[in-house]
């Protein structure tokens, strides 16, 4: 603390005899902790007797030094102070201290002449002066814009991810610097909806807490949108994508369905002998031992070509459960199947999994609301800290996605996850019984309320619809299309932090409160003052009209903007920040509100434009930042704290430039560049004079070696997504084995055959190549018969008296000698 104090009196007081020494050091002395008045004296003193060491004023010169010198001795001193702050802002005391340390012997060494007190500077008017001023300019523009030192700021970022950014930084800034506690900071925009995804990126990567004043809409809950995901599958038609995505969700516990986390080692069964072993897989494999079911049922529907359907699934499983390794294998030969498909008993098993998972979420095809919704909540489970500890549980067989979302308590840094998603989900509970308490109203045994008539003084009453009665009930997808209207039409109020927090709202929840430093967010033109848009069902003209004849009809256009304005700008005391982006979301450049340029011409204040990566080391707020910060400025961070977020942070990104600085030279460094030299040795004894080699693999290698290195050697597969129709490779190999097929049966006379082959084949096509017919497919085998017809007859045009010997002719394989080529002499 003394060392603190002393370094602090050097920058700023440095002349302990003098009166006001005392009074000075005392707020920082508070600030470092001591609170008892006696220590606080004790330390002051011992300050100023440190202090009187140094040369006093009017000593002589230090010998040996030059004006060059102590120019260069006093900046590298400013520096190494303004880093021991960036650190300790940080967090890192160490760091900090060690550079203070250096900061006070540069310091301690320079002429007395660098020590002479500052010229004495007028005056500042406090921060409430400055900004009780601007309220007033509002108003009644002055003769000259008066200056706001500190106070007014002007911030323009290119789009609103870098706004948020700025505006989290300056506050975090005003708490760290200023000593401002957080709820004493606020930041306030016309309309935050388009801020809310970066907000809570950005708070979470500076440490800083928010406070969330209005309601997060509901669908875009992560537990929620897990749960809406899933009970949509029974409506969709069980599609492939969101049916691996339930089985691998974290929210979702599976084990009450008795559905297995993971699947036994199957070991080498149903796999090529040439593909390399495989490693379970961690999608889905979160309990015990191999790989998971999630993600071996998405290899199963990625080689059945499963797109959506009951049918597709069980058609796929069960052929996959039918299949034989010899089979896997032939078909890698000639690129037609994937290498790593459960086959087999693994596929079987696969079949009765995906089975219990159906009948665990397919609903009642017809039902009230209130069954239905009591299907949902079964499917929630309970909450577990609202249960007796002592009761049994009632939700043996539920997902238990509440128990699910309370486990990231356990985890660092999950417990506000958790609270989030608790506060979602029992949102949504509530609006399952919004659903229910509609259903008890609309379909009430009780006549409905009357209203009047237009004319004529008669009482019409509406009679119920179709499928409204009481008892009657409805089909799934109507039930969960309400639902899914119902949800994204809520909002859920997300729990504050357990400790002080920033306020985040819009402007107008913020009347009547005041803060030391706002931040006011989205002053571009169309945002603030948001557009007013006239009804055009009823026209203000209208609305007056009607006012005048007794309706208590309001103006819809209210010309509140320059109150809401006026309201935000006057929330703060101390500090008051204005953001805008300056490119729109489609790139295009943002013209300022009229209300920036208006403030503009008020106050003398710079506008500071930022961009990605122009700050400095002191200015980072976060770890990400410094480091970036610190990289580009040339300043590597102290190495006290090798595995601390900033050291750890540092060696990656050195670690990244050197990964960039190997790609882009010319010849390859190492293996990860394409320098394969380590493995010509392995490649030599695998692919020797003994390598049996298929002509599709020939081919391949003619067309790309690269192609051929990914593929056969690495063993890599492309994940492509299952899609109807069939490709160009499926169309050649179709037509190329009714061509086989006719000329092995009638070389002379193919065209005699043809109608018959190519109805076999292409029969047999589909299951035999593995796509799935599109509703042309009955069209598009007019078309193919077609071509293959015309290609019969240029080829007899050109056959010459040639007779075709034979067909496919294997060799290398099924015990058929290899192919020899031998070398021109």
């Amino acid at each position: 603390v003394v060392g603190s104090l002393v370094h602090t009196a050097l920058r700023h007081w440095r002349f302990p005899h003098r009166d006001g020494f005392e009074d000075f050091l005392r707020p920082f002395a508070l600030e470092a902790g001591l609170t008892d008045p006696e220590e606080i004296r004790r330390t002051i003193a011992e300050t100023g007797r440190l202090l009187a060491r140094f040369p006093p004023p009017g000593s002589p010169p230090l010998a040996g030094e030059g004006p060059g010198e102590r120019s260069w001795a006093y900046e590298r001193a400013l520096t190494l102070g303004m880093l021991g702050r960036a650190l300790r802002a940080q967090g890192r005391p160490a760091a900090a201290a060690d550079l203070y340390r250096q900061e006070l012997s540069l310091l301690a060494n320079l002429q007395p002449e660098t020590l002479q007190p500052e010229t004495p500077k007028p005056e500042t008017p406090k921060p409430e002066t400055i900004l009780r001023s601007i309220e007033r300019c509002l108003f009644e523009p002055p003769p000259a814009p008066p200056p706001a030192p500190g106070v007014l700021e002007f911030i323009e970022a290119r789009v609103r991810p870098q706004e948020v950014r700025a505006a989290l930084r300056w506050l975090k800034a005003r708490i760290v610097n200023d000593g401002t506690p957080p709820h004493q900071v606020a930041l306030l925009a016309r309309d935050l909806s388009p801020y809310y995804p970066f907000l809570e990126e950005t708070a979470a990567e500076f440490g800083l807490p928010l406070h969330l004043a209005v309601g997060a809409d509901l669908a875009s809950n992560p537990a929620v949108a897990a749960l809406l995901s899933l009970l949509s599958l029974p409506a969709l038609d069980w599609p492939r994508r969101p049916v691996i995505e339930a089985l691998v969700s974290p929210y979702f516990d599976w084990s009450g369905t008795h559905l297995p986390s993971v699947l036994p080692n199957f070991g080498g069964e149903g796999r090529p002998p040439s593909a390399p072993p495989r490693s379970p897989p961690t999608l889905g494999g979160r309990l015990g031992e191999g790989p998971g079911v999630g993600a071996r049922l998405d290899a199963a529907a990625r080689a059945g070509l499963v797109i959506r359907g009951l049918d597709q699934w069980r058609q796929a499983l069960d052929r996959l459960a039918q299949a034989t390794p010899e089979a896997g294998a032939a078909g890698e030969e000639e690129n037609l199947a994937l290498s790593d498909v459960p086959i087999g008993e693994e596929a079987a098993t696969l079949r009765r999994a995906f089975e219990r998972f159906v009948a665990r979420l397919t609903p009642p095809p017809q039902a009230t609301v209130r069954d239905y919704v009591a299907w949902v909540e079964g499917l929630i489970g309970d909450d577990p800290a609202l249960a007796h500890p002592h009761a049994t549980p009632t939700d043996a067989d539920s997902l238990h996605i509440v128990a699910r979302a309370r486990e990231a308590e356990q985890e660092p840094g999950g417990r506000p996850l958790a609270r989030r998603d608790v506060a979602a989900l029992r949102a949504l509970k509530d609006v399952l019984r919004g659903l229910v308490l509609a259903e008890s109203l609309l379909t009430s045994p009780t006549p409905p309320v009357p209203f009047p008539a237009r004319e004529g003084g008669q009482e019409i009453s509406l009679p119920p619809q179709a499928g409204e009665g009481p008892g009657v009930g409805v089909p799934y997808t109507r039930f969960y299309d309400e639902l899914r209207g119902a949800v994204e039409a809520a909002t859920y109020i997300p729990p504050p932090p357990e400790e002080g927090s920033i306020l985040v709202a819009p402007v107008f929840h913020a009347r009547g409160l005041s803060f030391r430093a706002v931040v006011l967010l989205g002053l571009s033109e169309g945002e603030f003052p948001a557009a007013e848009r006239e009804d055009p069902l009823l026209r203000e003209e209208d609305r007056a009209l009607l006012r005048e004849r007794g309706l208590s009809l309001e103006p819809r256009l209210r010309g509140e903007e320059a109150t809401l304005f006026y309201e935000a700008i006057t929330r703060a005391r101390e500090r008051l920040l204005l953001c805008r982006p300056y490119l729109a979301d489609d790139g295009q450049r943002w013209r300022p509100s009229p209300y920036w340029r208006h403030l503009q011409r008020l106050v003398d204040a710079p506008v500071q434009r930022v961009h990605p990566g122009g700050i400095s080391p002191d200015e980072a707020a976060s770890a990400q930042e410094f480091v970036v910060a610190a990289a580009q400025a040339g300043i590597p961070p102290a190495l006290q704290e090798k595995n601390g977020p900033i050291g750890t942070g540092w060696q990656a990104a050195l670690a990244g430039a050197e990964v960039a600085r190997a790609r882009l030279t010319r010849r390859p460094n190492s293996l990860y560049e394409g320098n394969l030299s380590p493995l010509v040795s392995a490649l030599t004894i695998r692919y020797g004079p003994d390598h049996i080699w298929s002509s599709s693999r020939l081919e391949t290698y003619a067309k790309c070696p690269l192609h051929f290195y990914v593929a056969h050697v690495l063993h890599l597969e492309p994940r492509t997504l299952p899609r109807e129709g069939l490709d160009r490779l499926v169309l050649g190999s179709i037509y190329h084995r009714v061509l086989e097929e006719v000329y092995r049966r009638a070389p002379s006379n193919p065209l005699s055959v043809l109608a018959e082959v190519a109805r076999t084949v292409f029969a047999d096509a589909p299951d035999e190549y593995g796509f799935r017919p599109t509703p042309l497919w009955a069209q598009q085998q007019r078309e193919f018969l077609r071509v293959l017809e015309k290609t019969i007859v240029a080829l007899e045009e050109i056959r010459a008296g040639y007779e075709p010997y034979a067909q496919e002719l294997p060799f290398g394989v099924h015990g058929e000698p290899p192919l020899t080529l031998q070398r021109p002499a």
